[in-house]
């Protein structure tokens, strides 16, 4: 159970890498930024892939036990700012993107991970 779990996440981890790659043409965030570059489609890869490295640092190094409490822990997290800045009057795009992008990725993992424990 644990190896499928952490396989799970590895491949929702190597699809948002290609997801950044593909939409930044590999070009540095830096760059993207000075250039004026930075678009919902940059932020949102970039959300999922934060948030999906954040669910594998709070893995690596936890009991397996505690893994889907703590995949749930960090998606309340993610939701609790993606609505902080649904409520703003005049929201900032790419923040919003970056926080629906990690919202989705770690929903979609969250469902992953129920239908493998279910089988």
């Amino acid at each position: 159970m644990t190896a499928s779990l952490m396989a799970l996440l590895e491949q929702q981890l190597a699809a948002a890498e290609q997801a950044v790659m593909a939409s930044t043409g590999g070009a540095a965030w830096c760059q993207l930024q000075r250039d004026g570059r930075v678009t919902g489609g940059v932020k949102y890869d970039e959300g999922r892939l934060a948030a999906l490295m954040a669910v594998r640092r709070h893995w690596r190094g936890s009991d397996p036990a505690t893994w889907v409490q703590l995949l749930v822990a960090e998606l309340n997290q993610w939701q609790q700012a993606l609505a902080a800045i649904q409520v703003q009057p005049k929201p900032a795009m790419p923040w919003l993107a970056y926080r629906q992008g990690g919202v989705d990725a770690l929903t979609a993992l969250h469902e992953a991970v129920a239908a493998s424990v279910v089988r």
